[in-house]
């Protein structure tokens, strides 16, 4: 088993349970935990079809591009719940819907593009959404409690990893291969990192005993 092959499946595992972890969530009156579970849940569904999909050798790039569109519109509802300023709300909200109608223009228009990875699409909505952790972080800084900061900063990390992936994909650089399956590990440590920090959050929560 390869190095990528570890941390994929220890990735996999650990965003399995957090799937389950924060499940309890989706009742809750707390939006932010509530989209952050269905986010977890949704994104736990897609792996389970890409791991079905790879043993049978089917294409995945359909679930790859689902991925891309869930994970924004999840994290972007995520960012809405989670600010405090309804300025800041109202800008995201315009956000989601503008980028939602410019992505679903451009599938309508191209529908061969399901079936491609779409380098634009996935740096174009990370690239928003890093702003919106970012911002959270300026803005709310001061805040005795700040929500959800672990799983802020895993948001902030994973997608930087991600972009600067596909940043060097869509460049067109020529790279050697060892260095490419390097850049591909990265990623997968990145993304096993990303679900270790939330499994901390959930756990730092309990530990506070918050009633969400």
């Amino acid at each position: 088993m390869s190095l990528l092959d570890v941390f994929s499946d220890s990735s996999t595992v650990v965003l399995l349970l957090n799937a389950v972890l924060y499940s309890k969530f989706i009742v809750s009156k707390d939006f932010a935990y509530k989209y952050f579970a269905i986010y977890l849940i949704l994104m736990a569904l897609n792996q389970a079809l890409v791991t079905i999909s790879f043993e049978f050798q089917i294409d995945n790039t359909l679930l790859a591009n689902t991925y891309m569109i869930m994970q924004f519109v999840m994290l972007s509802l995520f960012y809405y719940a989670i600010f405090k300023e309804q300025k800041q709300r109202k800008y995201i909200l315009i956000i989601l819907v503008t980028v939602s109608i410019i992505l679903g223009v451009q599938y309508a228009w191209t529908p061969g593009l399901f079936h491609e990875y779409n380098p634009y699409g996935i740096i174009a909505t990370s690239t928003i959404v890093i702003f919106y952790a970012i911002t959270y972080f300026f803005h709310h800084i001061s805040d005795k409690e700040l929500k959800l900061y672990l799983v802020n900063s895993g948001i902030l990390i994973y997608l930087l990893g991600t972009i600067l992936l596909f940043s060097i994909a869509k460049a067109g650089l020529k790279i050697e291969r060892e260095i490419e399956v390097a850049l591909w590990i990265l990623n997968a440590f990145i993304y096993l990192v990303f679900q270790v920090i939330i499994t901390t959050q959930w756990f730092s929560d309990r530990r506070k005993n918050k009633k969400i």
